[in-house]
């Protein structure tokens, strides 16, 4: 399910968890703070790196996972970079709008937007370390060890299964409207689609009952309690996360060194 299928491959899967958990959100942070363009370019190929050699997934996994944000970061960043302009700008390119506006691509707006953009992508690999190489049942176990509140992790864990239940029901509920031509035009398109939604939305209402109510059969407190997991040692990850930090503040002296 998801990037949980992964997980469960991976090399890491018995690492504990907690230094994981740490390790990706101090790169994410650090990655975000520095607000650098050669930081997040490093972040992402460092992370993704690690997550194929020390997590032993496949290169063309990671990359697959990648392109995932890549439309809404390329949309976002665009409405960054394009915009209104004024008379006499130095524009590396415009355009005349009806006559009354000027849009066009300033070198300042690039840069913004090119950090931006790889920001996002470096965060976004430092995520995809911890989740393709942790299932989300140790990482909710690792966030209460971390005293986070039990409301939040018990509600993370069952929206995160009723997500693939809906989505599997959706998905008969469509094959079944595909079958009967419920998608040949735009109005039967329309009408389809929210005959599957509102059928959706009563079918995770009532499987949501039913689950309560086997729960409560069972003897349950409002608490859902699960056996922890034994897990090997995982100190070394907290000296790779100081040295992938200590190489990200580098990158940035760097950066900043020949910049000026």
């Amino acid at each position: 399910m998801g990037t949980d299928r992964y997980a469960y491959m991976s090399r890491l899967r018995m690492a504990d968890p907690v230094p994981k958990i740490w390790f990706s959100l101090a790169v994410l942070i650090v990655c975000l703070m520095c607000d650098s363009i050669a930081v997040g370019v490093f972040t992402l190929i460092v992370m993704a790196a690690l997550t194929a050699s020390l997590g032993g997934q496949k290169v063309k996994t990671v990359l697959r996972f990648l392109r995932v944000p890549l439309a809404f970061l390329v949309i976002g960043c665009v409405t960054i970079v394009f915009r209104p302009i004024g008379e006499g700008a130095d524009a590396l390119w415009s355009v005349r709008l009806f006559s009354r506006w000027t849009w066009g691509i300033t070198p300042e707006w690039l840069a913004v937007g090119a950090g931006v953009f790889f920001k996002a992508l470096g965060a976004v690999s430092a995520m995809y370390f911890l989740s393709l190489n942790t299932p989300v049942a140790d990482i909710v176990m690792a966030l209460e060890r971390m005293h986070v509140p039990k409301l939040m992790t018990e509600l993370m864990e069952l929206i995160y299964r009723f997500i693939f239940v809906l989505s599997d029901a959706a998905a008969r509920i469509r094959t079944a409207q595909e079958s009967r031509l419920g998608y040949t035009g735009f109005r039967r398109s329309i009408d389809s689609l929210g005959l599957l939604s509102s059928v959706v939305f009563l079918r995770a209402w009532k499987r949501s009952d039913r689950v309560w109510s086997a729960l409560e059969s069972r003897g349950c407190s409002g608490a859902l309690r699960t056996l922890p997991q034994e897990y090997s040692s995982g100190a070394r990850l907290y000296v790779l996360m100081c040295a992938v930090c200590a190489a990200q503040l580098a990158v940035l002296a760097a950066e900043r060194w020949l910049l000026h």
